[in-house]
Order: structure tokens, then C-alpha cells, then sequence
């Protein structure tokens, strides 16, 4: 199988200390594809990570200098980005405090230094908060007192709000600019059922729960280490089942997995955690396996045994599909034929009640979360059926072709897939 750049840089960021190969099937790249590979690392989140690895390993003369110029203005912008959010941050978690808001911050700069070493290396468009439900009430006039407006909500787990300003980034390097607008996201649960044809997880997070987390001279509660590793599985799933997994994740979930696999303590807390719930047992199977297939993520004991454990058709599933749906384009940014982002629809197919399967299937083929948000946008505001700008960033055309083609790949997998689990049982059973 040919090599494509995406593959060596993720061969190059890998954790293994036999990835030895560096960057040289990329030395003599036309400028015009090192373009397209920017914009990928822009996307996939993994720009200013990339950045970091070239100089530390010294590869710098593999890279065109143009390249590296535009990666370093990148952190630079990012270095003021993450200055003018923690000013926000701060100021948010002092109001909070001030209200006795019982919260907790999950992800963001909670993730420093554990899934991160430096909050500067990441993009970050979000605060993110998980709220007590007593307290929601007052969270939000705090942040709607802070200059933020509420978005129109297709979920009743969460309330998103943006600060008025600049628009969507014009181009994937605008993103770490100071400029570039970010989000407040309050959560009541981090698992939105609302959005996954799914069975109910029950709470697993709570504020309550929360210890004192420390970063950049402030201290704010966040979730203790089992709780925040489970909270990035569960992200990631999120992001897998609506047919895009942001890179960074599954790398910043295999930093955390580099430095802790042999923590013994840590992973029976998680185990204990997790109790008999096989949704979440193999939700982490599928993350950390999928972490180790990408960047050579080592694997702690008890998830290899409930690898052992896991049901033949998610095995399959991880063995034959798990890599290619991890590196599919965004849908929104680049066309595909026949992509192959539906292809998660057979891991998800596991988890789904057998009497609603075939009616959760075809309404997965056809669904876009975006139409849901266009549609309660307009609601809230008519005007936007007038404005062209507004049509042009939903990228419709794009959107509709993709979900065309991704479900039509899906039907011609079908055939491949019942080959694949041919001598295998996979009853649904009780989760």
C-alpha cells in the first residue's frame, strides 16, 4: 500500500521509539500539496504538535523553510490565543466561584499537562464546563454577563454560547488567531444522548466529584485523572459517531497513555469506575486501540483484557475499519467519492436496540446535525434566510453531496462486512 503524507507524518508522531523513518517521503513535495498538507494538520489539530516534533528531532531541513515560517506564525498566534482565553477563563471561574456555581471544567486547559505539555501546542475554540443542574440557571446569566450570546439549542444537555465578532475562519490558519471566535459550552452530561441513536450512559461525571487542578498560576476544579480519561473516550465516541474524530484526540489521548499505561492504581480506579458497563468498556477498547494503531500508543493491562472480552463484529470492526474512518477528510472542507466515514455505522450498529436498528440506520444514512442547527438558527432568526454569507458558510452543496456518497459507500460495504463476520456471533444482549 502506498504511503500517503498523512501516513508519514502520524508515523512520525508516533510514540514508539522505533518510529525511526523521519520525514523524508516528503523532502521533494511540490509546494502546492505541502498546501493541502497544512490545511490537514490545521484541521486534524495536529499542526503546532508537528511543529514541536520537527525541532526537537532536528528534521527541520526535510521541511521546506516557507513551511516551517507559517507553522511558527501559527504558534505565535496560538501563544496570544491561549493568552486571551485564560484572561477569559479566568475571569469566568472567578464569577462562578463568587455565585457558588457548582462546576467542574472538563477538557480545554484541564487537559495540561496530562494530554498536553504545553496549552500553546493546541488549538483551542472552546471552555468547556460540566454544571450541576441546580446551578445551570445562574452559570448562564454569568456568562451571558460576560458579553456572550446563547446559540439556538438542538440539545438539552448543553447550552452553547459565542461572543459577537470576527466570523468563521476564512482559512485554517486563521483559527489560532486571538481574533478568531471561541465558545462557552456548559454541560449538564457529557454524553448526549439527544445526538446518538444510542442507549442512555448514565452520569458517570460529576462537579461534584471535581478536585482542585492547577495550570498557568490558576487553580479550578476539574474531574480526577479516571474520570477526565474516561471523559476524553467518551469526546472522542462523540466525534466518531457523527463521522469526524479530530486527530489531536486520539494523539493527546495516547500522551496521556504514554506516560501512564503502568500506573497500576490509576487503571483500577478506572476499572472500578466502569463497573459491568459494556458500552464504556468498549467505547475504551475502541479509543485506546484506535490511539495505538495511529501513534503506537502502549496499551495498560486491563484494556488489552477488555480487548479479549470485546464482541467479535466491534473487533472487526476495529481491525478492519477503525484506521481508515479516523483519517477521513472533514466532510465540509474536501469531496471525497464514496468516502468512507459512514463506515462507523457498523460499530454503532452494536449498540442499538434491535428493534429500532433498521429505522436508526436509515435515519443515520440520511441525518446531518448541521440541517437540525440551520433549521433552529432560522427559527431563531428569519433574517438569515436572506443573508447570502450565511448560505455560503453552511457549505450545503458540499454537505448534501457528502452524505450522498458517504451512504452510498456504506450500502456497497455492506456485502464486505457480512463476509467479514461470517463465522461470527454478535447478539446485541443487554448492554
Amino acid at each position: 500500500m502506498t504511503q500517503t503524507p498523512a501516513d508519514t507524518i502520524i508515523s512520525f508522531l508516533s510514540y514508539s521509539s522505533n518510529a525511526t523513518e523521519g520525514l523524508t517521503p516528503l523532502r521533494n513535495l511540490p509546494d502546492r500539496k505541502w498546501r493541502r498538507i497544512l490545511t490537514w494538520l490545521d484541521e486534524a489539530g495536529l499542526a503546532l504538535y508537528f511543529l514541536d516534533k520537527v525541532i526537537q528531532t532536528d528534521s527541520t531541513r526535510q521541511i521546506p523553510s516557507w513551511v516551517i515560517s507559517r507553522l511558527e506564525r501559527c504558534l505565535l498566534a496560538n501563544q496570544a490565543r491561549v493568552s486571551e482565553l485564560s484572561a477569559q477563563f479566568a475571569r469566568l471561574n472567578q464569577s462562578f466561584a463568587a455565585a457558588n456555581v457548582s462546576f467542574a471544567v472538563v477538557k480545554g486547559f484541564s487537559m495540561v499537562p496530562q494530554y498536553c505539555p504545553d496549552a500553546s501546542l493546541r488549538h483551542q475554540g472552546d471552555l468547556d464546563y460540566l454544571i450541576d443542574e441546580a446551578s445551570i440557571g445562574a452559570a448562564e446569566r454569568i456568562v451571558l454577563e460576560a458579553g456572550y450570546n446563547l446559540k439556538p439549542r438542538t440539545s438539552s444537555q448543553e447550552f452553547i454560547f459565542i461572543k459577537p465578532g470576527n466570523g468563521p475562519p476564512s482559512q485554517s490558519q486563521d483559527q489560532y488567531s486571538p481574533l478568531s471566535p471561541h465558545a462557552v459550552e456548559l454541560h449538564l452530561n457529557m454524553w448526549d444522548s439527544d445526538q446518538h441513536p444510542l442507549p442512555e450512559i448514565p452520569h458517570l461525571f460529576s462537579p461534584a466529584r471535581a478536585q482542585s487542578h492547577s495550570w498557568n498560576e490558576l487553580s479550578f476544579p476539574a474531574l480526577n485523572d479516571p474520570d477526565a480519561f474516561l471523559l476524553q473516550v467518551l469526546h472522542a465516541c462523540q466525534h466518531l459517531f457523527t463521522y469526524w474524530i479530530r486527530m489531536s484526540s486520539l494523539y493527546e489521548i495516547g500522551f496521556f497513555l504514554n506516560h501512564r499505561s503502568s500506573d497500576t492504581l490509576l487503571w483500577n480506579q478506572v476499572k472500578q469506575r466502569v463497573g459491568e458497563n459494556r458500552i464504556v468498556r468498549e467505547f475504551v477498547v475502541v479509543v485506546s486501540q484506535l490511539s495505538a494503531k495511529l501513534f503506537a500508543a502502549p496499551l495498560p493491562d486491563l484494556i488489552q483484557d477488555w480487548a479479549r472480552e470485546t464482541r467479535p463484529a466491534v473487533r472487526t470492526w476495529i481491525d478492519h475499519y477503525s484506521r481508515e474512518c479516523a483519517l477521513c477528510d472533514v466532510p465540509a472542507y474536501e469531496f471525497r467519492f464514496l468516502p468512507k466515514a459512514k463506515l462507523v455505522l457498523f460499530l454503532q450498529q452494536q449498540y442499538v436496540d434491535e428493534c429500532r436498528d433498521k429505522q436508526v440506520l436509515r435515519t443515520r444514512l440520511l441525518k446531518s446535525t448541521r440541517v437540525a442547527r440551520m433549521v433552529e438558527s432560522v427559527k431563531a432568526q428569519p433574517s438569515l434566510l436572506l443573508n447570502r454569507f450565511w448560505w455560503k458558510r453552511q457549505l450545503v452543496i458540499r454537505r448534501t453531496l457528502f452524505h450522498a456518497m458517504a451512504g452510498l459507500r456504506y450500502l456497497l460495504e455492506i456485502p464486505r462486512w457480512q463476509w467479514l463476520n461470517r463465522t461470527k456471533t454478535s447478539p446485541l444482549g443487554s448492554i
